[in-house]
């Protein structure tokens, strides 16, 4: 689905500023009534309790730092509850009136048969989904005796692990594509896992590092993420890792955190 912005990026705004909201009415009663005045005299802050024609305003002793510090705050969260006051009411009267079908969903809302008329101008879905996975490629290709591992779909992978993460992704309907090569800075790069991310249609990568406790490995494995990085392709944005050692067999629960955070 391509994200409805800006609906859904308004009632996400919406909702935290109505957190925002609770959360500064209920520290304001908490907080003693009252302004605060600052003056600064030869590289020293004075702090005033302000009246109203500022000519009686109260010094606050040095003693009593944490009643200018509530006041100063009760002054912030005034202005950021205005603030945020305006801004809901405003964005609550825009999803009001905004439409219930949008652009990029108005394809899919008409018929079968004038679906099969119109060349529309986004792709649904599916239609995405085919096109990304059609992608033709050279497969890097297995070397004779290496063992053999199939998933569900077929494929064939390199490792008990691997075989694990391609049938998980597949259980839980993530698009993927198996070493689908990748241009890195100067070089061609084969990620275990290329991930199509239908919420933004945005490629990610997954790369399951299986040998972490060969120190030559390990070595590689670094190296390779940091060509990823530098090439722009960050840990946590568009790049994820799953590993194991000798010692410590792959988790699966680790794979299934990803799929339901960022994946999907």
């Amino acid at each position: 689905m391509i994200e409805k912005f800006p609906r859904d990026a308004l009632t996400s705004r919406c909702d935290m500023l109505l957190r925002i909201i609770d959360y500064c009415r209920k520290r304001l009663s908490e907080l003693p009534e009252g302004r605060i005045r600052i003056s600064r005299r030869k590289n020293t802050n004075y702090y005033y309790i302000a009246s109203k024609d500022d000519k009686s305003d109260k010094l606050i002793s040095e003693d009593d730092r944490s009643l200018a510090e509530r006041l100063a705050q009760r002054v912030y969260l005034e202005r950021v509850l205005k603030t945020a006051l305006t801004e809901e009411r405003i964005i609550d009267s825009l999803i009001e009136r905004y439409p219930s079908t949008c652009v990029e969903d108005l394809y899919e809302t008409l018929t079968s048969e004038r679906q099969e008329l119109i060349s529309p101008i986004f792709k649904t879905d599916q239609q995405y989904r085919d096109n990304w996975l059609a992608q033709e490629f050279r497969h890097k290709g297995f070397k004779d005796g290496m063992p053999f591992y199939m998933t569900v779909k077929g494929e064939r992978v390199r490792s008990k692990s691997e075989q694990i993460i391609a049938d998980r992704l597949t259980a839980k309907n993530i698009t993927y594509i198996y070493e689908k090569p990748l241009t890195v800075g100067n070089m061609i790069f084969h990620p275990d896992f290329s991930i199509l991310r239908m919420s933004d249609r945005k490629e990610l990568y997954l790369e399951h590092l299986g040998m972490l406790g060969d120190l030559s490995y390990a070595t590689d494995a670094v190296d390779r993420i940091n060509r990823y990085h530098r090439s722009g392709i960050v840990l946590g944005d568009r790049l994820f890792l799953t590993g194991e050692t000798t010692n410590l067999p792959f988790d699966v629960r680790t794979l299934d955190v990803l799929i339901e955070e960022k994946f999907r």
